[in-house]
This record gives structure tokens, C-alpha cells and sequence, in this order.
């Protein structure tokens, strides 16, 4: 059981495209987890929060080097690069100003969840995913603007709660639940990296099929 479940689990880039291209032909299959995005994401950062101890934040922040280097090619390398490849590709200013958009935002919890199928630091790759949300209502404007030519609005008050709902609360429920019900921690770690990966597929699915007509005609265009 847990050795298939480590197959589904590596073929997470293959649900999401798969569940992509369906949404975009029958969004009505995904769209009905709208709703259930944040909650998602909740049960997804739950998930690696009891892979994770008290300890393995101790060590970041006793080493924060590589957070200090995370942030840098969150908000210096990945925006430079989303504008090269705009400029390159000689994109319409809506494609660019979309793609440069992109790569000013911050890291998700999908980030995390990659790192822990990669067996990597995932104590690093959270406190990386919660720095750079929350630098984002500073970041993301800036460099859009900067970039783009274009400012976006961001909900501060909204970015840090959702940052609360979506990173920090589940991580600390994660970590309290590793330590105080190891028995619960083992019966639920083989399976929980499998259900985080099938959860955003769902939300990436349901993304898409929300928008599957613009998305459609974007590709037409791009073509």
C-alpha cells in the first residue's frame, strides 16, 4: 500500500496536467471545489506540518542563510525572469503583464509539498512559503510596477489572515499533533503526501475550469 502510494504520489505532475486538460473541456467536474480551495489548502500544509518537529524550524533559524537566498530568487531572480522570457517572446502586453505577474508572487503550498516527495528540507521550504506571503503585499506591487508598468491592488489585511488560515495555523496544528499523537502520525503519513498532491490537482483543475473559456481562447491566441 505504501509503496503504491509512493507511485501516485510521484506522478503528481501528471494529475495536474491531466486534470488541467479535462477541466478545460469539462470544467463541471472541477469547479464544484471552488468552495473548498482554502479548506484545500489548510489540509494540505496539515499534512506536512506532522512530517515536521520543533526542531526542524530550530535549525532554519539557526542557519537562515537559505531562507535569506529563497527570498532573493523569489522577488530578484524568478520577476527578472518572467520579464525576459515576456520581452523574448515578444508576448502581448495582457500575456506579459499576466506572466510578469506571476513571477512576482510568492511561493504556494505547492512548493512544500514538492519538497517533501524530493526528501528536502520542508521545514525550510515552509518558513521560505510564509516569508515570502507575507513580503508579498510590500513585493508584488512593487516589482509589478516596476516590471510591468502596472500596479496591482493586493488585500494586505487579507494576505496575512489567508496567510494564517492557509500556512501557519495547519503547520502548528501539524507539528503539536507529530509530537503529542505520534500513533495518529503513523497511520496517517503514508497516505498524506498522496492526498496533498490529488487536493492540488483538484484546486488546480477547479482554477482552471473556472476560466476555462478565456483560457482557451488565450491558448488560440498564443498560437
Amino acid at each position: 500500500m505504501a509503496r503504491l502510494s509512493g507511485y501516485l504520489t510521484n506522478a503528481f505532475p501528471l494529475w495536474v496536467v491531466a486534470g488541467g486538460v479535462l477541466a478545460l473541456f469539462q470544467p463541471a467536474w472541477f469547479t464544484w471545489f471552488g468552495p473548498y480551495i482554502v479548506p484545500g489548502l489548510a489540509v494540505i500544509m496539515l499534512g506536512m506540518g506532522v512530517t515536521l518537529t520543533v526542531e526542524d524550524f530550530r535549525r532554519v533559524f539557526v542557519m537562515p542563510r537559505p531562507v535569506v537566498l529563497g527570498f532573493f530568487g523569489q522577488y530578484a531572480i524568478m520577476p527578472l525572469m518572467g520579464w525576459s522570457v515576456a520581452h523574448l517572446l515578444r508576448l502581448d502586453p495582457p500575456f506579459a503583464v499576466g506572466l510578469i505577474l506571476v513571477a512576482c508572487c510568492p511561493g504556494g503550498t505547492a512548493s512544500n509539498v514538492v519538497t517533501y516527495i524530493a526528501r528536502a528540507n520542508v521545514a525550510l521550504s515552509v518558513v521560505m512559503t510564509a516569508c515570502s506571503t507575507f513580503a508579498a503585499v510590500i513585493m508584488t506591487p512593487l516589482l509589478t510596477k516596476w516590471l510591468a508598468g502596472t500596479l496591482v491592488h493586493v488585500d494586505a489585511l487579507g494576505l496575512f489572515w489567508s496567510t494564517f488560515q492557509v500556512v501557519i495555523i495547519p503547520v502548528v496544528a501539524g507539528v503539536t499533533v507529530n509530537r503529542f499523537l505520534p500513533g495518529v502520525v503513523r497511520l496517517v503519513l503514508p497516505v498524506a503526501p498522496l492526498v496533498s498532491v490529488l487536493t492540488i490537482a483538484m484546486i488546480c483543475s477547479s482554477i482552471i475550469g473556472g476560466s476555462a473559456t478565456a483560457v482557451r481562447d488565450s491558448v488560440v491566441r498564443l498560437l
